[in-house]
């Protein structure tokens, strides 16, 4: 099953934790992707402003700004400060719970993410760093094409939860950071092609790309999603994912 897709690719972690030297190992395709994988136990918490921008025609169609917050293993806050018809817009996951708040109509809904599939998921992009969280690459299985430069795996699904038909990924082999991904549907044809860049190291040994680019099958530019304003592990407070007394069941 294919979700729809403006925008695919969320949070990018890496904890260069003594990685250097096995860097220049030869890796199989699975060590590499447990290696993406562990990369986001260093990340406790995570809190940044995103920009994210539409673009049609190389236009700008829509521009909104939000804040994130994460906190392991299963907590996310994602509220919208514009633009104005979404300002006041908040979601919070716990767990498999998520609650929704429409600031236009002054009300919560409920969700019970348990019921919904991996396609089905909602801001699976950023909740995927969570612990408790099962990221999307679980449903392929993965080849490494090659090692020049970077490593560039391909995964094919193997299970009819793959979200995607192939996934294709380049992977920086000094931070186990990707840098970009080529998503395919189940023909094969080319979905997104998204770009991974301006990586930084936010604090000692955990890097973010602060900046993620889109484009489609034709190389038209799609979206943007830029990160500032980025704290780790400072220490969130849990109250921050509370939902207000009966706001919802």
């Amino acid at each position: 099953m294919i979700r729809p897709i403006a925008w695919c690719l969320g949070l990018l972690f890496a904890a260069a934790l003594a990685m250097g030297a096995v860097a220049q190992e030869a890796l199989t395709a699975d060590t590499i992707v447990a290696r993406m994988r562990a990369n986001a136990t260093a990340v406790e918490d995570f809190e940044a402003h995103l920009t994210v921008e539409t673009y049609d025609g190389g236009v700008v169609k829509l521009a909104q700004e939000l804040r994130l917050s994460l906190l392991q293993p299963d907590k996310m806050r994602q509220e919208y400060q514009s633009p104005d018809y979404l300002a006041g817009n908040l979601t919070v996951i716990v767990g498999d719970a998520m609650w929704t708040y429409i600031a236009a109509i002054d009300a919560w809904f409920s969700k019970d993410l348990s019921l919904l599939s991996d396609a089905e998921q909602p801001w699976l992009a950023f909740r995927q760093i969570l612990r408790h969280v099962q990221d999307e690459l679980w449903a392929y299985e993965f080849e490494l094409l090659g090692a020049e430069g970077a490593y560039h795996l391909r995964g094919t699904g193997t299970s009819d939860e793959a979200v995607y038909g192939a996934i294709e990924i380049w992977v920086d082999p000094d931070t186990f950071v990707p840098s970009r991904r080529l998503l395919y549907d189940t023909d094969q044809n080319l979905l997104v092609d998204a770009r991974i860049l301006d990586v930084v190291e936010v604090v000692a040994g955990v890097f973010v790309a602060c900046r993620l680019e889109t484009y489609d099958e034709a190389g038209a530019l799609r979206s943007t999603i830029v990160y500032d304003s980025v704290s780790v592990n400072q220490g969130l407070d849990p109250a921050l994912f509370a939902v207000p007394e009966g706001a919802a069941p």
